[in-house]
């Protein structure tokens, strides 16, 4: 790796976390980043006198909780290769977001309401999760878990996590609570994403600079983008082109080492 990043200095936190001392003008060029994901490393690069976190924004699907909980909603219908294959498309950045939503509730019009809550109760969070959101809550940073997917899931996870607040899509329902197929109130896009990162450093009085920002998909782009620390976890190479940390080996508890 000499050849790609000038190293002046190494500090060891554990046997396993290093701090490596490089230049102010290193940048995360195509090829470093494919070196530190073959060597298996997690990453961040930060300023070395760097202010201190404050708010910290997750998206939700297969980054705070195990997989898509839209794929597992279409599983329940038996159309769950049509949903996924849908999924995928929007999460490379090849399919509008919203195009992709509309075309995937139509599918799963008529799960009942009680199925979708059950669903909630029962999503699998992320390894490392909760000890992340444990630490970020023990430095008494504020908190949001924002999802394009639906506000049923975020409830839940986001009590179970510890996360401050949350924010997702609103499914509508018919006169027999069972799904209409489509959504009511504001569509959760990816400008939706950036602006509730902006507003709550607003309302906290704070520079970006001061936030975290995580997500895998195209949708979480420009938060990530925005954010002081923009994490990729297991990202999409869309999103991964503009974070400036991932973590691509260990679970979501290597982000503390980030803050």
């Amino acid at each position: 790796m000499a050849d790609s990043l000038a190293i002046s200095a190494i500090t060891a936190r554990t046997p396993q976390v290093f701090d490596l001392h490089c230049p102010s003008e290193t940048t995360l060029t195509p090829e470093l980043r494919d070196k530190l994901y073959h060597l298996h490393c997690d990453f961040a690069l930060q300023a070395e006198n760097r202010p201190e976190k404050k708010f910290f924004i997750s998206d939700m699907d297969a980054t705070m909780v195990v997989g898509e909980t839209i794929d597992e909603m279409a599983e329940v219908l038996g159309i769950g290769e049509k949903i996924s294959a849908i999924t995928a498309r929007a999460m490379r950045g090849e399919l509008d977001f919203e195009e992709a939503l509309a075309e995937r509730l139509a599918l799963m019009k008529g799960i009942p309401k009680t199925t979708v809550v059950e669903m909630a109760k029962a999503v699998t969070v992320t390894p490392g999760a909760k000890q992340l959101l444990d630490d970020i809550n023990r430095r008494q940073m504020d908190s949001c878990l924002i999802s394009g997917g639906f506000s049923e899931f975020t409830e839940q996870v986001s009590q179970r996590l510890g996360f401050k607040r949350h924010k997702a899509n609103q499914l509508a329902y018919d006169k027999n609570d069972t799904l209409s197929g489509t959504w009511t109130g504001e569509l959760v896009n990816a400008d939706v994403k950036v602006a509730t990162l902006k507003q709550r450093a607003a309302a906290h009085q704070l520079d970006l600079s001061q936030t975290v920002a995580i997500g895998d998909g195209a949708n979480d782009s420009l938060m990530i983008a925005a954010a002081g620390l923009g994490i990729a976890y297991y990202g999409k190479p869309i999103l991964r082109e503009v974070a400036n940390a991932e973590i691509h080996s260990g679970d979501m508890a290597n982000v503390v080492h980030f803050l």
